[in-house]
């Protein structure tokens, strides 16, 4: 099962190289496909380059496609704060979970105690991951979720509310951790 990179197309093919099957999207593909045991198809899409989130990966929703290539579910995960990215996972629920970048501003990253020394113009992208439950063709409720933004540390700012020994704390995230890359 593959989606190539610069097709909407996701194919099939059998140890001998025929294709078996073909769906069609609207889409580019992102960075996976999944076969799902009720032969539906289920892969993150590219929406379009966005505008703030310019970098390798981009993606912005996820599609499941039935076996005769109707979709089933046509979810966007897209704004100017957050976009969803390179892969997904089907959970044994039926949700899905998602990797998504959200954006952090220079102010907010010298808040969370960045070194402005490794911030661009661009701020920082931290990820977070949510799970969505799908509830109708283009929505779904965001059931649980989870951001590195919570979870962090620094040893640069001792005026910072999470300042501390990094290596005493292999629970949190070194914000400084890195290049000066928004790509965090």
């Amino acid at each position: 099962l593959f989606s190539p990179e610069r097709s909407t197309t996701t194919y099939l093919i059998n140890y001998d190289k025929e294709v078996v099957h073909t769906w069609g999207s609207n889409y580019t593909p992102g960075h996976s496909s999944y076969l799902l045991e009720n032969g539906h198809l289920l892969r993150p899409a590219f929406i379009g380059v966005h505008p703030v989130f310019l970098s390798g990966g981009m993606g912005g929703g996820v599609q499941e496609i039935d076996w005769d290539g109707t979709i089933v579910w046509d979810f966007k995960y897209s704004n100017d704060t957050y976009l969803s990215h390179h892969d997904i996972q089907h959970l044994p629920n039926g949700n899905v979970l998602l990797i998504a970048w959200e954006t952090k501003n220079y102010t907010e990253a010298i808040a969370a105690g960045r070194n402005p020394g490794l911030l661009n113009i661009f701020g920082i992208w931290p990820d977070h991951v949510i799970e969505i439950k799908p509830t109708g063709l283009t929505s779904g409720d965001i059931v649980w979720e989870w951001h590195v933004w919570d979870h962090l540390v620094q040893d640069y700012d001792e005026t910072k509310e999470n300042y501390g020994v990094v290596a005493n704390h292999p629970e949190l995230i070194d914000i400084n951790y890195g290049s000066a890359s928004a790509d965090w």
